[in-house]
């Protein structure tokens, strides 16, 4: 059965696109995850070591483009850090928007059948303000992914 979602092999592509890259790899080594890591044992204190990042909400829109699926893509990436004022995180949000915005493939693609149609963009970053959490930067990144033609599904 061929997945029906691109979000899943793009959640994947990141995060392999993220771990190769040196500026990314630099700052956080490989920690950027899937969600949040929790089961920190003291309070107010992530989980995980930091600097580190992870893949927040992700959407898709579908749209008609003439023959098979095509979507709109949208993920949000969050950087986090405990260090003293906000430098480590945004130079962590710098790296990942340096890694990906303008992407045109992938150093390994998206999964079979899903391609992508348009280059990544960065469209946005910003703080998030918490004052009882890590300190943490997002930022916002859109594609077009193409996926099967639904006349040559099995």
């Amino acid at each position: 059965m061929t997945a029906l979602s691109p979000i899943l092999p793009l959640r994947d592509a990141i995060r392999a696109q993220l771990r190769a890259d040196i500026g990314f790899k630099s700052l956080a080594d490989n920690r950027i995850y899937d969600d949040v890591p929790t089961a920190s044992v003291i309070p107010g204190k992530p989980a995980a070591p930091t600097p580190y990042a992870y893949i927040g909400p992700m959407r898709r829109q579908r749209f008609d483009a003439g023959c098979g699926f095509t979507w709109t893509v949208q993920a949000r990436i969050f950087a986090v850090s405990t260090a003293s004022g906000r430098t480590e995180a945004w130079s962590l949000v710098d790296a990942i928007s340096a890694a990906l915005d303008g992407l045109e493939e992938f150093a390994k693609p998206l999964a079979a059948p899903f391609r992508l149609q348009k280059m990544i963009e960065v469209t946005q970053a910003g703080d998030v303000i918490d004052p009882l959490q890590a300190k943490s930067v997002f930022l916002d990144l859109t594609t077009i992914i193409a996926g099967p033609d639904p006349g040559l599904e099995d």
